[in-house]
């Protein structure tokens, strides 16, 4: 058996042991040397090997690692609330961005206004929820963007305001496919082109209701929340080799045309606000921010995490103000 780098009677390094060279101690009790600031240039690990190991990330991107400039990005949903805040997020620190909508109407509206801001966003028509529609789509990036895409933002999600029992076969057929199915597989569209990027990001729109649970709210729970959640961390996992990461957003009530039937109950949001510590809703561009830094080269070494944007809400037990 192999003798331990540490003796546990002295406390000195074994020589005999391989590297012990490496870390044996440097006593010198006799002298105080001023101090030299040490700079990544200038420092050397006392083992070899340690000045061999490289670090994964390019060293061309620290010039730009707040920005999105030359970067390609996919956005489903992207022309209203959060999805249509991180189209213009993303397009504003650079990026060149495909969107897509089911309302024709509404995305030649937010496509002029968005040519009008300077920002080179293109869109398609397409429900996500149709097979046959998300292979379309990833055609179109494929051809726009010539077979490479640097991020895609699985946006689009929906829910039904019903207790568990009440949902219809096809009401839990319509979450199903709109919520996990149409996300799981635009991933497996998306892979190649995120793969020949060399670069790639997944982001994922998820919600606290994969963490905490809320009313009404059972079946949007376990698929735009649970499910999307552990698809996160796995594809983090699955293809990290192709250095493609993947991490998810969890948005609680933003104020968005989605919620602002439930949320006109005034006794309704002052409970809401009782639950948030921050005591207000989210804006969307609260949500876009952060989905644009795990885009950028600055978060390069965040991957399967998923981080709530809910003002405080999942973190809060018991905590009476008036007390």
């Amino acid at each position: 058996m192999a003798e331990p780098l540490i003796s546990p009677s002295s406390g000195l390094v074994n020589t005999q042991t391989p590297f012990a060279s490496c870390f044996k101690p440097q006593l010198n009790t006799h002298s105080i040397l001023p101090f030299k600031p040490i700079t990544s240039s200038s420092f050397r690990y006392k083992c070899p090997i340690l000045n061999q190991i490289q670090t994964i990330a390019p060293s061309n991107l620290k010039s730009n690692r707040w920005s999105l400039q030359g970067m390609t990005a996919l956005v489903t949903g992207g022309t209203r609330g959060i999805g249509r805040a991180i189209v213009e997020e993303l397009a504003g620190l650079g990026a060149s961005v495909h969107t897509c909508s089911r309302n024709e109407n509404e995305l030649d509206k937010c496509l002029v206004e968005w040519k009008s801001l300077g920002f080179e966003v293109s869109g398609s028509i397409c429900d996500v929820s149709i097979r046959a529609q998300r292979e379309s789509l990833m055609e179109k990036v494929s051809s726009l963007f010539d077979c490479k895409l640097n991020i895609i933002v699985n946006n689009v999600g929906t829910n039904i305001r019903k207790s568990m029992v009440d949902l219809t076969a096809e009401e839990v057929s319509t979450l199903l496919a709109t919520n996990f199915e149409s996300v799981f597989n635009l991933c497996q569209l998306a892979y190649p082109l995120l793969k020949a990027s060399g670069l790639g990001s997944v982001v994922f729109t998820s919600s606290v209701s994969g963490f905490v649970s809320l009313k009404s709210m059972s079946l949007q729970g376990a698929t735009k929340g649970g499910a999307i959640n552990q698809l996160t961390r796995n594809l983090a996992c699955e293809w990290a080799k192709d250095n493609i990461r993947s991490n998810a957003v969890a948005p609680w009530y933003i104020r968005t045309s989605m919620v602002e039937q439930v949320l006109s109950n005034k006794d309704y949001l002052e409970e809401v606000y009782s639950r948030t510590p921050l005591q207000r809703l989210g804006d969307p561009t609260e949500v876009s921010s952060l989905v644009a830094f795990l885009c950028m080269p600055a978060s390069s070494y965040i991957t399967g995490q998923i981080i709530c944007v809910d003002g405080g809400m999942s973190v809060n037990g018991f905590y009476p103000k008036d007390y």
